[in-house]
């Protein structure tokens, strides 16, 4: 009974920035759970490569691309999701934009663009998930935010701000769509052993670490395995609710 809580064969799973870093772990973690993943970033190379390779460890997957920060491209993939497979199961909103600038080197223009991706993007994909699961029974909505979110850092403000928003973002989703059997949670990771972390410096990804309980950067199918919880049966009374992912960190830090 335990591990066919987890089991997703026969779920659909569009998981967005897809082709690399925690979108790609969580894509795959899914997949070994029976999942037939859709990935999904703005290249349809990159999600085509990483589709293959998931196929050769006979996985089910796809590669469809889609910017979430274009109207156009968020229909042709419902479009595509309701043609081919009928149904969406599963999804998961990972794909951001993250500029790494003071708040006063920030222009309006960088704003705007990154308010399409961040929020638009999340609240449109989010739409269109909803309408496709309500007509399959329900479905799983997970959103990834940041502990940036609630502990801002200086040249992230833009980001952490956005990522604060979603908070009231999957509350509100919970709280409409749950009547269509559509739960709706927030995962805030920490700093992960991804190309995000790349932009610390050495010295202040140590400091991270020192402050980090456990000691680490965290490995991305951790993120995957939270994912796989959220998606899964085993969550059926869950929604509406936000989980860190940090090592401890935020606790260490106050």
């Amino acid at each position: 009974m335990s591990r066919k809580i987890f089991d997703l064969t026969g779920r659909v799973a569009l998981v967005t920035g897809s082709s690399l870093g925690l979108g790609r772990a969580t894509a795959q973690v899914l997949a070994e759970h029976g999942a037939h993943v859709v990935i999904s970033s703005r290249k349809q190379d990159a999600c085509d490569a990483v589709a293959a390779e998931f196929r050769g460890l006979g996985l089910s997957a796809e590669g469809k691309a889609c910017n979430i920060g274009h109207d156009d491209d968020i229909d042709a993939m419902f479009v595509h999701l309701r043609e081919k497979h009928g149904r969406l199961d599963i999804l998961v909103n990972n794909a951001v934009l993250s500029p790494w600038y003071t708040i006063l080197d920030t222009d309006p223009g960088l704003l705007r663009k990154a308010l399409e991706v961040n929020i638009g993007g999340y609240w449109q994909m989010s739409v269109g998930a909803v309408k496709l699961m309500g007509e399959n029974g329900g479905g799983s909505i997970i959103n990834i935010s940041s502990t940036a979110a609630r502990h801002s850092t200086v040249m992230l403000g833009l980001y952490s701000t956005f990522k604060a928003s979603l908070d009231g973002m999957t509350r509100s989703f919970a709280l409409e769509f749950g009547e269509r059997g559509v739960r709706v949670n927030t995962i805030l990771p920490g700093l992960f052993d991804t190309t995000l972390a790349d932009a610390f410096t050495p010295e202040q990804k140590q400091r991270a670490i020192s402050q980090t309980p456990v000691g680490r950067l965290g490995d991305p199918r951790e993120i995957g395995y939270a994912v796989l919880y959220l998606s899964s049966d085993a969550s059926g009374y869950v929604t509406g609710t936000s989980l860190v992912i940090d090592g401890g960190r935020t606790v260490s830090v106050g």
